[in-house]
């Protein structure tokens, strides 16, 4: 029969993993590694909406509408920079599904957000 962890069982576990002197060390010995990958992913996210920001001046959205454009972006490429091929196309082909049912977004526009980060990124 087997055993099954209950809330306290989990609760005891972190407590007795994580350390907070172990995990401050931890955190120091890889502190210059986490801070080149995390300006790494920042300039690509940046970059990523430097390229957006045009289709969206060129069809007018602005305000909130905006902002949901630049998530779909920053959606689009955290996958496609993990996928390669149809794997990539079927995951653009979702979020955008995703994105112009749940907030209304227009697919033209969504579109042209997938050929500009999906060509930066990977051939689409």
């Amino acid at each position: 029969m087997p055993l099954y962890k209950t809330g306290l069982d989990m609760w005891k576990k972190y407590q007795a993993k994580f350390n907070p002197t172990v995990v401050s060390t931890r955190f120091t010995d890889v502190q210059q590694i986490a801070l080149d990958r995390a300006q790494e992913g920042l300039n690509m996210v940046a970059t990523a909406r430097d390229l957006i920001r045009p289709i969206l001046d060129e069809y007018g959205v602005a305000g909130g509408l905006r902002a949901t454009y630049l998530a779909f972006g920053t959606a689009l490429l955290k996958h496609v920079i993990r996928q390669k091929g149809d794997t990539a196309k079927n995951i653009a082909t979702g979020l955008k599904s995703y994105y112009v049912t749940a907030y209304g977004l227009d697919p033209s526009i969504c579109d042209e957000i997938i050929q500009v980060i999906s060509g930066w990124v990977i051939a689409y």
